[in-house]
């Protein structure tokens, strides 16, 4: 896969814009005539087109519509007496052009803004409403200001998180865990770490999870399940920017953006949060929608995967039909379920395309009715009858504490 398609019939200066972007840590292919162009764009899925308007077979302006499908990224490239051109090309859906001769320096500025946004797996910005989200994204990156993640389970939750670390440039960790799956009894020492002789069990010190985020992101999944006992320490570590390691009498200086998440509806979250430590969390709130709301985002997403898991085995695209059962299916399971059956198809897979043959009955029926509570209850109850009713060890199999399974059980 490369990251950047160059389609121009100037063999000099596609290869001296394929040589400046390698220089750059950039990646390029080349392509020197439009139905070449066209064809590498559908086997490579580049980040970024460079087209030029005028190409030996076809008017650039006609690759347009066909390329911002396959590409986020459609640059024209023009002479200065075409400018017209140009603007003709972005109502086809070009996202900007460019002048000849090509200042490079410019050209690498355009990109840089660019790509950082696609360094994030799973998170796709091609719908009007992850196109504000991105703008969120830049905005909560901004400071110190902590930032509150809300979304379906699987909706990508924690990609937005690393994309506001990655955005917000920042020296430290990115440090994630999920309160859902800490057992009560364990909560406090994973965040505040411990001194030697503390506790039973205690034989050295320990750092918590808030003084390895130091310098940088701490990502607290799923608040709601946090321990109301510890909600208040939290809530002074955020007032006083200092930590004490349990069995220590002295405190150390921490300094984090703190972004937390939850799957539940907003006014849920501040029901189950003490009030004070609600509005600590929610200086910048982000509502991620599901999948089925958003399904201009289900074949560039499945591309990405496609990216990430066919490149191995040789798979390079999805057929029509394919596409077809993607946007046809409900995705109760959001993202992740969507990365899960990409990831599957891609093993079964035996050629380059991926037929809706390759995926699993379930998508091919159209069971996409379920809720995604069912589809979680299922499963547990799957895991629970194959541990033999051990709900301790079911819920270390999930992830998640025994309360947390219970609720699931009971649909609650």
């Amino acid at each position: 896969m490369k990251d950047i398609l160059i389609i121009e019939d100037d063999r000099n200066l596609a290869l001296a814009l394929k040589e400046y972007l390698s220089m750059k840590g950039l990646s390029s292919g080349v392509a020197l005539t439009g139905k070449e162009g066209l064809k590498k764009a559908r086997e490579e899925f580049p980040s970024v087109v460079l087209v030029d308007l005028f190409l030996p077979d076809i008017n650039g302006l006609e690759l347009i519509p066909d390329l911002s499908t396959i590409s986020p990224v459609v640059i024209v490239i023009t002479g200065a007496e075409d400018l017209d051109l140009a603007v003709e090309a972005m109502r086809k859906g070009a996202f900007d052009f460019m002048v000849k001769p090509l200042d490079l320096e410019a050209l690498y500025l355009k990109l840089k803004r660019i790509f950082p946004e696609r360094e994030i797996k799973g998170l796709v910005c091609k719908s009007p409403v992850m196109q504000k989200i991105l703008a969120e994204i830049k905005l909560a990156a901004r400071g110190s200001a902590s930032v509150l993640i809300l979304g379906e389970t699987g909706v990508g939750k924690e990609e937005v998180a690393r994309a506001i670390y990655k955005l917000s440039r920042r020296r430290g960790k990115f440090v994630a865990v999920n309160a859902s799956a800490l057992p009560d009894n364990l909560f406090e020492a994973e965040l505040f770490g411990y001194k030697r002789g503390a506790f039973t069990g205690a034989f050295q010190d320990k750092r918590g999870l808030l003084e390895e985020a130091n310098g940088g992101v701490f990502f607290l999944d799923e608040i709601t399940e946090m321990p109301l006992s510890l909600q208040a320490k939290l809530l002074r570590v955020l007032e006083t920017r200092e930590v004490r390691r349990i069995g220590d009498t002295r405190t150390i200086k921490v300094q984090f953006k703190l972004i937390t998440s939850s799957n539940l509806p907003l006014k849920e979250v501040r029901e189950k949060l003490r009030e004070d430590l609600f509005y600590r969390i929610s200086t910048f709130i982000i509502e991620i929608p599901p999948l089925r709301q958003r399904k201009e985002d289900i074949i560039p997403l499945a591309r990405e995967f496609l990216r990430e898991y066919g490149m191995e085995k040789g798979v390079v695209s999805l057929s029509r039909g394919a596409e077809e059962l993607l946007l046809s299916y409900s995705w109760p399971g959001n993202v992740r379920e969507l990365r899960n059956e990409i990831e599957r198809a891609c093993l079964v897979c035996n050629g380059k395309v991926l037929e809706p043959a390759h995926f699993t009955e379930r998508l091919r029926s159209g069971e996409g009715f379920k809720t995604l509570k069912e589809i979680e209850r299922e499963y547990a109850e799957r895991v629970l009858k194959a541990v033999g009713g051990n709900k301790s060890r079911a819920a270390r199999i999930l992830g998640i504490s025994r309360p947390t399974l219970r609720k699931i059980l009971s649909g609650s």
